[in-house]
């Protein structure tokens, strides 16, 4: 396993409060199941002592620092901040743990490195939906610059950006993964979960995760739809095992 994919993201959960208690709080909307518990949004836990001194030991270490050590593919020709080079999951890994880590600690320097990730996404959205890099490149040893269109990678990108909404309530999130969810909804039909790679197929729980968290947030009945569309496309785990 690479060693990118090994960062860390803290998630606390804590029972889940009364309807109503706090609009942090994301309870599940009907037809789908309630849980007796519920996730906390990030910055709603303070670490102290042991857990706050191995938080900052990432941020010394590899997770707030892997655009030093590993320049070729988390520098600024990353394709998640619009350059030429790697277009593919590397860098929203990174961003998957560096993110959660910089609102925890409430540290400066982590979210300015965090926000040109974050902003470069949202601003990446074209009319149609569609979100993240989107063109390919010819092969350069040590990146990943093809199938920048794969649903995989913005798969982990969804996630950043989840979190990042509830680190800052940003209402941009919510318009962004309500337009993207609209054009998987008219996409995934023709071009489906595997059509790029095989890790869509794999991995799309990844994808049904964020479906349902915005739907608990927005209500919008076209997200149950893309849910059933998007199971059906995911490969057969019950079956395979």
């Amino acid at each position: 396993m690479k060693p990118f994919y090994l960062l860390a993201t803290l998630a606390i959960f804590s029972l889940a409060p009364k309807s109503g208690q706090s609009q942090n709080y994301v309870e599940a909307k009907a037809p789908l199941r309630q849980n007796p518990y519920i996730e906390l949004p990030i910055g709603a836990i303070k670490p102290q002592g042991w857990l706050r001194e191995m938080l900052i030991k990432q941020k010394n270490g590899a997770t707030g620092n892997l655009d030093k050590l590993y320049p070729l593919v988390m520098g600024n020709r990353n394709g998640w901040l619009g350059g030429d080079g790697d277009q593919w999951e590397r860098g929203p890994y990174w961003i998957d743990g560096l993110l959660p880590l910089a609102y925890i600690l409430q540290d400066k320097d982590l979210i300015a490195k965090v926000k040109p990730w974050v902003e470069w996404s949202i601003k990446s959205q074209t009319a149609d939906g569609y979100f993240g890099p989107s063109k390919d490149y010819p092969g350069e040893p040590g990146i990943q610059r093809d199938n920048s269109r794969d649903w995989w990678p913005k798969m982990v990108m969804l996630k950043v950006l989840k979190q990042y909404y509830d680190a800052t309530g940003d209402k941009r999130v919510v318009t962004l993964l309500t337009n993207y969810f609209k054009y998987q909804l008219t996409e995934l039909p023709k071009n489906k979960l595997g059509h790029w790679t095989f890790w869509a197929e794999w991995r799309a729980g990844d994808n049904l995760a964020i479906v349902y968290w915005l739907y608990n947030i927005t209500g919008d009945k076209f997200l149950l739809n893309l849910g059933d569309l998007m199971h059906q496309q995911t490969f057969d785990f019950t079956g395979a095992f």
